[in-house]
């Protein structure tokens, strides 16, 4: 009886301790209810993007039109083309600069034309021809070619057609950069250079750039002509920049027009004669590994947003403000603008 008894009282004991436990474990505070939760969300979609209609894109013989190469993943980058016939056509693409398309883009504002790398050949011309003074209208009349880089070809192109001396960057007294393996490529990286005159499209896009094995080619800064807004930059060099390209009537009745430095057209305006300007901008990518630019691609992607501004657009000269004309007879040349009295 007295087992019993003791018995009884330890499996009392027992249970009213472990009713105390039970009791203490529902008083505590529960920690995934009073802890802040971290919600893990997934990335948002990109946001959609379509080629502005202003945009033209030269797709001749210079470019790699390969599929997978840099001319092919740079008409993917700005949506141009559909499949048709075994190749990507499109309305927007200029096969030559010697068609009448150019001919008529040429003579009227405000388009912007995107030249692939030139991998293949570069349009050759005499710098004094129909042609290549037809390339200069084109720009002067308030238009934007955007260059891209990878080679030399694009700076001879440049340096060719528009009259400029730019040059490569000089890698110094040895022709390298000192334990950079880079031979005569710039080895970066280039930082965007953020200023009061920083055109608004290029403000969302990355503050660094990087060089991509050999896939960038620079200009040495101080070979950048009078004009020319840098964009992004390291001490020696730039990738990218834009160039402000201006010309006026000539005095003389029947001769071309002249190219003028933009810091003298207030001069020649006084006088009778008031400059066109348009806008040449490199990039100096070649966009042969489309894997790694994702970077240049948004830099790319504020080249060709840039003349669609209607600020840029409309201001065929840096004198005055001028609308847009519609060219009647393209056969006419257009006048310059003219400043309101």
């Amino acid at each position: 009886m007295i087992a019993v008894t003791a018995v009884s009282a330890l499996c009392i004991l027992v249970a009213a301790v472990s009713f105390q436990r039970m009791a203490a474990v529902s008083s505590a505070p529960d920690e995934l209810l009073t802890e802040k939760l971290v919600l893990f969300k997934m990335a948002p979609p990109p946001e959609p993007w379509s080629p502005p209609e202003n945009l033209w894109m030269y797709w001749g013989d210079a470019p790699n039109k390969r599929f997978g190469h840099s001319g092919d993943n740079l008409r993917h980058l700005v949506r141009l083309g559909r499949i048709g016939g075994g190749e990507y056509r499109d309305p927007h693409f200029l096969e030559s600069f010697k068609t009448a398309t150019f001919r008529d883009l040429s003579e009227q504002c405000c388009t912007a034309l995107l030249i692939a790398p030139m991998k293949h050949n570069m349009p050759v011309w005499n710098a004094y021809s129909n042609i290549a003074q037809r390339l200069r209208n084109y720009v002067a009349n308030g238009n934007h070619i955007i260059f891209t880089g990878g080679s030399l070809v694009s700076m001879e192109f440049i340096n060719t057609y528009f009259w400029y001396n730019i040059e490569p960057t000089s890698t110094g007294s040895g022709g390298h950069f000192d334990g950079s393996g880079y031979g005569n490529w710039s080895p970066g990286p280039w930082r965007k250079l953020v200023d009061k005159n920083l055109p608004w499209v290029f403000k969302m896009t990355p503050d660094t750039l990087y060089q991509d094995h050999t896939s960038v080619q620079t200009a040495q800064l101080s070979s950048l002509p009078d004009g020319a807004r840098v964009i992004y930059m390291s001490p020696q060099s730039s990738p990218v920049f834009q160039i402000r390209f201006c010309q006026r009537l000539s005095d003389k009745h029947g001769e071309a027009p002249i190219k003028t430095l933009p810091r003298d057209c207030w001069r020649y305006a006084a006088k009778g004669y008031p400059c066109s300007c348009g806008t040449l901008t490199y990039v100096g990518y070649d966009w042969h590994y489309d894997q790694t630019s994702e970077a240049w691609d948004k830099v790319m992607l504020g080249a060709v947003e840039f003349q669609s501004d209607s600020e840029v657009s409309a201001t065929n000269s840096p004198n005055c403000y001028q609308a847009p004309k519609k060219v009647y007879d393209p056969t006419d040349p257009l006048p310059p603008p003219k400043c309101s009295t």
